[in-house]
């Protein structure tokens, strides 16, 4: 009489063991095997991971020293996200948060010269609304000029001068709208006519992307205009919620794999919304930011909320870039996801094996598989004990059975 077949979790038990251990897996599936059972162990390619990120910057009258801060630890941004097992072909674009302002129950939609920006070159010409920008000028963040046409606008990562365009890029000045716009911005720069007209090519298809927000000040989004003011507390009737949907919806005609973030007006300890102070100085953030914060809790664990007070970004930004480097595509999807077997590879040499599972199984896993999507590539989502770090490496096989 044969041997019963194993159930294909013991199969996987028992195989996963032997390649945690580094034993070499070479068998031909015996007679015994079912006639549907994957027959040839194989190493899975990891892809090239695409990534669009958004950058939404206030360029209110005391957001100066803030776009410093940011453009001043991009760098870290950018080495964390380097040091990824897939390499990350990414692209970073920044908008800004103006969008109209209130005037006396009117609401204009141009730059205007106010105590801080006179004779700013912007003065008279309209806000971008959504539209991408390339940022040049003196250092004086009262002489920044816009272009939403020219200028290296859509920067990639391959790009010898990224760092420098996106610091120019960043330091959008402080001639923008008091009235913070910075959800409603972001929906314009992702929605018809600007996705495919002023903004084409930044929003690609299978990438994921992350929409990052840099405030002192709370939301004041009001698509309606029915605000009466300019300060949050006076437009905030426009249900957030909105903006959490749109963004949960079809981006660009696909459901996208999506991360967001904020750097606003919360405490540096709790990240509670708080009126707080910048660190090191006397002047404190403009508004909680209490629409921020519902907007970021609207997305669970695909979303992070870090304190605009802090004295430098570096480690939210570093924060940021990992939580984006936890999902890894895969070349091709494997013929039975139930027998992939995942370590990570440590830059000491050491050797870590992962549980995996896939999207939507019972219990707990370091490792989650997540199948194709339309455009989007089938992915590894590490966590736990797997984790991904700096240097990591993987080892990816689709065991055989036998």
């Amino acid at each position: 009489m044969a041997a019963p077949v194993a159930s294909r979790a013991m199969r996987h038990s028992i195989l996963a063991a032997l390649i945690a251990g580094g034993t070499v897996l070479d068998a031909a599936c015996g007679p015994a095997a079912p006639a549907n059972a994957v027959k040839t162990c194989q190493d899975l390619a990891i892809a090239e991971d695409r990534t669009d990120i958004l950058f939404v910057v206030d360029d209110s009258g005391s957001m100066d020293d803030k776009q410093q801060n940011l453009a001043r630890n991009f760098d870290a941004f950018v080495l964390r996200l380097s040091g990824s097992p897939a390499r990350n072909a990414y692209q970073v674009a920044v908008v800004t948060s103006d969008v109209n302002r209130y005037d006396a129950g009117t609401f204009p939609d141009t730059f205007v010269a106010s105590s801080v920006c006179q004779g700013s070159p912007m003065v008279g010409g309209t806000y971008p609304k959504g539209a991408i920008v390339s940022v040049s000028g003196p250092s004086d963040p009262a002489r920044r000029l816009f272009s939403t046409t020219s200028g290296p606008r859509i920067l990639s990562a391959g790009s010898p001068t990224l760092a420098v365009d996106f610091k120019n890029n960043v330091y959008v000045g402080v001639c923008g709208s008091g009235r913070e716009q910075g959800l409603e911005a972001a929906r314009l720069a992702l929605s018809p006519p600007l996705v495919s007209g002023a903004n084409a090519g930044f929003v690609r298809s299978g990438a994921r992307l992350v929409v990052i927000f840099i405030s002192d000040d709370d939301d004041c989004s009001d698509p309606e205009s029915t605000g009466t003011g300019e300060e949050p507390t006076a437009c905030t009737s426009y249900p957030v919620q909105r903006y959490v949907e749109f963004f949960q919806g079809d981006v660009a005609g696909e459901r996208k794999d999506l991360f967001v973030a904020a750097i606003a007006a919360v405490d540096p300890t709790t990240r509670r919304p708080s009126q707080c102070r910048v660190e090191g100085t006397t002047a404190l953030a403009e508004h909680a930011a209490f629409r921020y914060a519902d907007f970021i809790a609207g997305f669970g664990e695909r979303g992070l909320l870090d304190s605009v007070c802090k004295a430098s970004f570096s480690d939210t930004l570093v924060e940021i870039a990992s939580r984006i480097s936890q999902a890894v595509p895969l070349a091709a999807a494997p013929a039975d996801p139930g027998l992939l077997a995942v370590a990570v590879i440590r830059p000491d040499g050491t050797r870590q094996a992962c549980t995996v599972k896939t999207q939507g199984a019972p219990g707990s896993a370091d490792v989650v598989y997540v199948a194709p999507a339309g455009s989007r590539p089938p992915s590894l989502v590490f966590g736990g004990a797997c984790s991904l770090g700096m240097g990591d490496r993987l080892d990816v096989k689709l065991l055989c059975v036998g």
